[in-house]
């Protein structure tokens, strides 16, 4: 009976280590819109020409990476966000500005409104004259 008692100890102590061990840590994954700071670009460009902009954005956490550029086109009006991508749970603010670019082209003369996101639908805008 003894043998049992102790055999039943090692038993449950060993079941507890073994749930111990393949207990894993928490992960913190998130991507959420960086708000872009300033946008430098041409004014004028001609029809299929390239206008690349240069864009400062800030991710807020020292967890965060640039993830992607992302352009929504709307008629002549174009949104610009700049997606983060945050992995960890113990991250330090930062306000800290990177840089990135977008590259806008045009199919058609026109009036072009580029507009990049800064906050909760809020934009700097920017105006591109296509020829």
């Amino acid at each position: 009976m003894k043998n049992l008692v102790i055999l039943s100890v090692v038993v449950l102590g060993a079941s507890f280590l073994t749930s111990c061990l393949t207990t894993q840590e928490p992960t913190c994954n998130s991507s959420s819109y960086a708000p872009i700071v300033s946008a430098i670009g041409p004014k004028t460009i001609s029809v299929n020409q390239p206008a690349v902009f240069a864009i400062g954005y800030t991710l807020g956490s020292d967890c965060g990476k640039l993830s992607d550029v992302v352009a929504a086109a709307n008629g002549n009006t174009v949104q610009v966000g700049v997606m983060g991508a945050y992995t960890g749970c113990a991250c330090n603010a930062t306000t800290a500005v990177s840089q990135t670019t977008y590259q806008f082209q045009a199919l058609k003369a026109g009036t072009y409104y580029i507009q990049f996101l800064t906050g909760n639908n809020t934009f700097i805008t920017d105006t591109v004259v296509v020829n």
